[in-house]
């Protein structure tokens, strides 16, 4: 991989770039040529589903133009309409074949026989269209005929009722009364006729025969009986009518029988073939699609995968070279920040042996290091030289501070000693109050001067502590010391005592006396907690709070780590500014403030003593706490 260092960051960014432009169209031209091959299959589905369909419509038009033209209610009309629209389902299936034709597909045998199917079925569904046409037409001949029949033997009889007016013989008699039965006869063939044009059936077309053959024989008498030009007329007509009244119901029986057992069982089957070879090629698409699609996928995956490999592995290999270019940069910056953040001694230059824009900028920026670590250097004496500066003087200020306060201790116990002496002087000069030569007196006067010593050796005791409390708190601390935060609270608060006890200041103690013991530099740590405390008494008394509190706890916090909280009651830190109090040279007090003392705090809080120093306002006031690290070791403690 370190061939790929030899090309610059954008010639491999625009070669990682190209390779998924690649493997983009690579699984763009597999998708598409796997769809085309899906849409092919579709369209010759929805061919399928089109032929289907008109083939349905043709069906259910045949049986609307079946209704119309044959039914109780002849409407030649909707008839009519009925049979183009299903010419029109017709023609558009041989279009959709044509269609099919032109795809070569693989199904070319069932195509052709749904051709045959569907061009029998179009014959056979003219043929009997044709046949229902002569039926109509042949019922109208029976209508006309029937009522030809029926007006030459109305005449017929009416004509012998006036002859019957002339004179009443019994041939005339005869020939009204075959004329009767002759003319009754035509309204029971008609009725015959209604009843088989309604429901065609072989028992009534043979009642309708019998029917026709009696009358037929009636005819042959009166015709034999009848003597007179106008008879022999009227019989001839209603003989005439009569045999082409029996060819119409005899062509209509015919063409009915034909329609009935041959056209519609041969349309339905015919219709029934179309419709299931077209669900066999519908079929049959569905399973190509989904054989198709599950190649498609397949290729897809595969293609996927090798390319998802390819990409990987070149991609990979691209992006390592960059990101370890990148990491080298990055190492070396991290090295240079914790240079500047004091973390190490000095800093290390970025090493990048490729030969890229960023060795470029790698070799700019460790030209500015050297640079910015030769600035560094000088800044950092001066700045170590200005905190000393800063901690002697905020020492100094202290100090003063410390010898004003003992100044204000000694003076009680001086004064105590100097009474004492004075007493005992007094008592020397009055030797008379005491009879040494008496056991009584001498004892007095010992036990009287016991006292007295006792007194001042208490008092010297108590300057000899302070002295050293002050010496102590000076000193210049090199080594670590075992204390409990506790003794550390109750010397400091003994420095203080002339302030708090001047003030009426009453402090509120909560100590967990169970806590361990510390490691750590005391003296700094108490003058951390002399300035925190200074501080709240001089806020209490700039703004003279009546009951005036110090509230002191010692505790563990959450996290298992010593903190003291020291908190008063003066009304806190203004919220604006109570993120400086930390600064160097700023202060809350309106004059005799050096703005030294809370900075210098955190610097031995945070640098030397392993801790974190932090301030809030709480109910009260402000509220300083100083948490103590988990020690890191003890081995140079005294």
């Amino acid at each position: 991989m370190n061939f790929l260092n030899n090309f610059s960051i954008k010639s491999r960014t625009y070669a990682l770039v190209s390779l998924s432009v690649v493997v983009a169209i690579t699984l763009s031209l597999v998708s598409y040529s796997g769809f085309s091959i899906i849409q092919t299959q579709l369209n010759e589905l929805i061919k399928a589903n089109t032929i289907e369909r008109d083939t349905y419509r043709a069906i259910l038009e045949e049986k609307n133009y079946l209704l119309n033209s044959n039914g109780s209610v002849t409407n030649h009309k909707n008839a009519n309409q009925a049979f183009i629209n299903a010419g029109n389902s017709i023609d558009n299936i041989h279009k959709t074949l044509a269609l099919l034709d032109e795809t070569k597909n693989t199904m070319t045998g069932i195509v052709a026989k749904l051709k045959e199917s569907i061009a029998e079925y179009d014959a056979y569904y003219k043929r009997g269209v044709y046949l229902l046409t002569e039926l109509d037409i042949e019922r109208k001949n029976l209508q006309e005929s029937g009522d030809i029949i029926t007006f030459e033997i109305q005449k017929y009889v009416e004509a012998k009722r006036e002859d019957v007016a002339k004179e009443l013989s019994k041939v005339t008699m005869q020939k009204i009364n075959t004329g009767s039965n002759i003319w009754q006869y035509t309204y029971v063939l008609r009725a015959d006729e209604k009843r088989y044009l309604f429901n065609p059936d072989e028992v009534i077309y043979a009642q309708f025969t019998k029917d026709y053959a009696f009358m037929m024989q009636e005819l042959k008498h009166l015709k034999a009986i009848s003597n007179q030009e106008f008879e022999h007329e009227r019989i001839t007509a209603f003989y005439d009518a009569a045999l082409k009244y029996e060819g119409a119901m005899f062509r209509w029986v015919e063409y009915n029988k034909e329609h009935v057992s041959l056209i519609l069982p041969k349309t339905r089957e015919l219709g029934e073939i179309v419709i299931a070879k077209t669900l066999e090629i519908a079929q049959n698409n569905l399973h190509k699609i989904e054989e198709k699609s599950e190649n498609v996928l397949r290729i897809l995956a595969v293609v996927t995968f090798m390319a998802i490999v390819f990409g990987l592995i070149f991609g990979s290999m691209i992006s390592r070279s960059i990101s370890s270019i990148i990491l080298h940069f990055q190492t070396g910056l991290l090295n240079f920040f914790s240079y500047l953040d004091r973390h190490k001694n000095s800093s290390s230059q970025i090493e990048i042996k490729s030969k890229d824009e960023i060795a470029l900028l790698s070799q700019v920026v460790n030209e500015h290091i050297i640079k910015i670590e030769e600035v560094m250097e000088k800044k950092l004496a001066q700045l170590k030289e200005k905190d000393e500066q800063m901690l002697k003087q905020s020492r100094l200020a202290q100090m003063g501070e410390m010898i004003s306060m003992i100044a204000h201790q000694w003076r009680q116990p001086l004064s105590a000693i100097a009474a004492t002496a004075a007493d005992i002087e007094i008592k020397l000069f009055q030797r008379r109050l005491f009879d040494l030569e008496d056991a009584k007196g001498r004892d007095a006067m010992e036990a009287y001067t016991m006292e007295s010593l006792h007194k001042i050796n208490t008092f010297v005791h108590y300057l000899s502590k302070t002295i050293d409390d002050f010496r102590n708190f000076f000193k210049s601390d090199k080594h670590k010391s075992v204390f409990k935060l506790e003794d550390l609270i109750n010397k400091t608060l003994n420095l203080s005592a002339h302030l708090i006890r001047t003030n009426d200041i009453v402090v509120v103690k909560n100590y967990d006396n169970t806590l361990y013991e510390l490691c750590n530099y005391d003296s700094e740590i108490t003058q951390v907690f002399l300035n925190i405390i200074k501080n709240s008494i001089d806020a209490i008394m700039e703004k003279q709070i009546e009951k005036p509190r110090i509230y002191i706890t010692i505790k563990k916090n959450r996290v298992g780590n010593q903190s003291v909280s020291i908190e008063d009651n003066a009304g806190g830190i203004d919220e604006s500014i109570i993120f400086k109090v930390f600064d160097p040279y700023f202060s809350t007090k309106d004059k005799n403030g050096t703005g030294l003392g809370l900075y210098m705090s955190k610097i031995i809080i945070h640098e030397h003593c392993n801790g974190v120093l932090s301030v809030y306002n709480g109910e009260a006031g402000a509220c300083f706490i100083v948490e103590f690290l988990p020690d890191t070791g003890c081995s140079d403690a005294v």
